[in-house]
């Protein structure tokens, strides 16, 4: 189990240095682009590549907001952050979402300007390449950002890339718009402008919103939540379960869970069962991080009983004394203290020569029996029952309805250890 946990935090560990990585792979490949429509701009006076080099300067903010976030991810939880700093990179994103949301206003109004102007374009074919080529780096750059972002589960990066995506289309309106110009063509610059605007902007406000969310410990999608419960639910051992909670933390998600089990499991047990839980969820859903799970003891009000008996008679079969080789057991259901049903069945194993005891245990767990009634009990057999969490009581009666009777009215001995050495 240590084991376990010291390679899981390796992996997370493993994952924050891919995210940094990234992070400064964009800030460089946004500075370049920045350089280059600067310049392309100022040689060619075109004023649309101009703003395009300062939307990319802007690209540069939010990229080094995810780089310092993930850098700081990385620190390792204390007394003062007991959870870690996983939320630096939410705040981050946020920072993000409100640069980017930013951006689109403004390029919103500033279509809304272009309409009624009419750009003059020197050296096009320059101002044409360098547009070409940045939409083209800049839809690179986004693949690349979305690829590890799943990869991590990084919102910063997720939110990165679909602003690099963002940085295609604003590419694009740029090549149009210098192409345009150079045919005198009014209005269209602004109008796609305003489109593309209009595009960038919902990135911008659904990334705050998940940002904003993120910070407020929103829960994460409801299927998520429905397959955490169905995996603790398929847990042997679970009764049931109740006030499980998830919170996204940065790239990571932290959960809590209450779980039933029955109350005469010992502590190793209870112990076992939720060791179990946490492996399975951390196993099949890779970016929970901590999963806390809270043991509460559980009675049922309904059980199925299994009695050895001699004949099948329904409830006036006499009891029997053996377990592993008694002919029939029968098979009670119960509920609220009330009979529901019964049916026997034989014995299959009562003739075998070795193990009879054990491969009967197998048997009536096949028959879903959380409740056995006997006389005696082998170690081996006493041991593999209560693994399983069936519980045990000693036969008082001398036939079925009388040791029924008794157990309702709760006057059976539970046995907490095997009445002989062998079955």
């Amino acid at each position: 189990m240590a084991l376990e946990e010291e390679a899981d935090g390796m992996n997370k560990e493993t994952d924050l240095k891919m995210g940094v990585k990234a992070s400064l792979i964009s800030i460089s490949i946004s500075l370049f682009l920045a350089l280059a429509k600067g310049i392309a701009g100022f040689l060619s006076g075109s004023l649309v590549l101009i703003s395009d080099a300062l939307e990319s300067a802007s690209d540069i903010i939010s990229g080094l907001a995810s780089f310092f976030s993930l850098k700081l991810s990385q620190r390792k939880p204390n007394e003062k952050f007991p959870y870690g700093y996983y939320k630096a990179e939410n705040i981050s994103a946020l920072f993000i979402s409100i640069i980017i949301t930013y951006g689109a206003i403004k390029l919103l109004f500033d279509g809304y300007q272009r309409i009624f102007a009419l750009a003059t374009i020197q050296h096009p074919i320059i101002s044409l390449t360098v547009a070409a080529s940045s939409g083209l780096v800049a839809f690179v750059n986004s693949a690349y950002l979305k690829r590890v972002s799943k990869e991590i589960n990084s919102q910063s990066l997720d939110i990165m890339s679909k602003d690099r995506l963002k940085d295609v289309f604003v590419s694009f309106i740029v090549f149009i718009t210098i192409l345009l110009s150079n045919y005198k063509i009014p209005y269209i610059e602004g109008l796609i402008t305003i489109i593309i605007s209009m595009i960038v902007l919902k990135f911008g406000l659904f990334s705050l919103r998940d940002s904003i969310f993120a910070l407020m410990d929103v829960s994460p999608d409801k299927i998520l939540v429905k397959n955490i419960e169905k995996q603790i639910k398929l847990t042997p051992g679970v009764e049931s379960l109740n006030n499980l909670k998830l919170r996204r933390s940065g790239p990571f998600i932290f959960g809590e869970v209450s779980i039933k089990i029955k109350k005469f499991a010992n502590v190793n047990k209870a112990h076992e069962i939720a060791d179990q839980i946490e492996r399975k969820v951390k196993k099949r859903f890779k970016d929970v991080n901590s999963f806390t799970i809270h043991i509460e003891p559980y009675e049922s009000l309904k059980h199925k009983v299994a009695i050895p008996i001699k004949k099948p008679k329904g409830l006036d079969s006499v009891v029997v004394e053996h377990f592993g080789r008694a002919d029939y057991f029968l098979f009670v259901e119960t509920e609220r203290k009330s009979i529901r049903r019964f049916y026997s069945k034989p014995n299959p194993n009562k003739s075998k020569s070795v193990r009879a005891g054990l491969s009967t245990v197998h048997f009536l767990l096949k028959e879903k029996v959380d409740i056995l009634i006997t006389k005696e009990i082998g170690e081996i057999s006493f041991h593999s029952m209560r693994d399983n969490l069936i519980d045990i009581y000693k036969i008082k009666g001398r036939t079925a309805k009388e040791v029924i009777d008794n157990f309702l009215k709760n006057k059976l001995e539970r046995l907490t250890k095997q009445t002989r050495k062998k079955d």
